[in-house]
């Protein structure tokens, strides 16, 4: 086995989205652990994946310093963490996960200035492109769909339904994993009900 090949128990690392909250939920720790600590021994590349592992396990400020790590390195932000604008195409999959560390520590204003910045870098790449820009337009699609959780989150059910409905044109279109179609229509079914019913956000 190499040394970049999961393990057994790594590979047992799930997350399941929960139907209320619309928040990935992990279904074994331990296994989500194992992975974290192959990803770390990988090194840069296997980053990415990280900051997401370490969101779901609510390890915030190690997904937050590694999130501008890898968002500096990508021409994102400065190195005293100023928002480059507009924000380079290259940045955007950073910029997102970044933002949503972000949103889960509750600081939604840095996060929509990300989720937003990153929406429009990928929109310009779609606008601007002669090709069928493909890649931006699923960062498009989950732009939409984290700006919708980000205004879920706040109570701002009408918002969240109108970004989560975006979402959806837009991998309907891509003809996107079927994964991620039943996770946007699930948000806007929730996003739905609790517009009819005014619920407070958890």
């Amino acid at each position: 086995m190499s040394q970049n090949s999961p393990t057994e128990e790594s590979r047992k690392a799930r997350y399941i989205i929960d139907p209320v909250s619309l928040r990935e939920v992990v279904s074994n720790e331990a296994a989500v652990e194992s992975r974290i600590e192959e990803l770390e021994n990988i090194g840069e590349p296997g980053d990415a994946e990280r900051i997401s592992w370490l969101r779901m396990l609510g390890r915030l400020q190690e997904a937050e310093e590694l999130g501008w790590i890898t968002l500096v390195k990508s021409g994102g932000v400065t190195d005293n963490r100023q928002i480059v604008t507009p924000l380079p195409f290259q940045a955007v999959a950073g910029a997102l996960r970044l933002a949503h560390v972000l949103h889960w520590q509750k600081r939604y204003s840095q996060a929509d200035r990300l989720f937003t910045a990153a929406l429009e870098s990928a929109q310009s790449e779609i606008d601007n492109s002669e090709m069928n820009p493909v890649a931006a337009r699923s960062l498009a699609a989950f732009a939409w769909q984290h700006l919708g959780k980000l205004h879920f989150d706040q109570g701002q059910f009408a918002d969240a339904l109108q970004s989560f409905e975006s979402a959806l044109v837009l991998r309907q279109e891509l003809k996107s994993p079927e994964d991620q179609l039943a996770s946007t229509r699930q948000a806007i079914c929730t996003a739905e009900a609790c517009l009819a019913q005014k619920v407070k956000p958890l």
